[in-house]
């Protein structure tokens, strides 16, 4: 097939019609294929914080279950995190910047 053959094929209506159809929808379109590829790349990303969010809820919910069972390390969370004491004592706390 020559280049004047194709180019004759080209110029009937129908396939003019069809390539902007084809066109419009791939690059003009809401759904075009650059909002496809962002699309998914935000569905990865959202998996992937689905993922890391399921297993920092396991691991907290690990942490409660071991807290509401043993009564001296539910004592040195309160302590340590909380700044919690008790009535007798009192606590310094040194905030050191290097």
């Amino acid at each position: 097939m020559s280049f004047k053959g194709f180019l004759k094929k080209l110029s009937n209506k129908y396939v003019i019609a069809t390539l902007i159809f084809a066109a419009l929808i791939v690059f003009i379109d809401q759904y075009n294929i650059f909002e496809q590829g962002r699309s998914y790349r935000k569905l990865r990303k959202v998996k992937k914080d689905v993922e890391y969010y399921d297993g920092e809820i396991k691991k907290e919910m690990q942490t409660l279950n071991e807290l509401k069972s043993d009564t001296a390390l539910m004592e040195k969370v309160a302590r340590e995190q909380h700044l919690m004491k008790r009535d007798d004592e009192v606590i310094y706390v040194l905030d050191i910047k290097e």
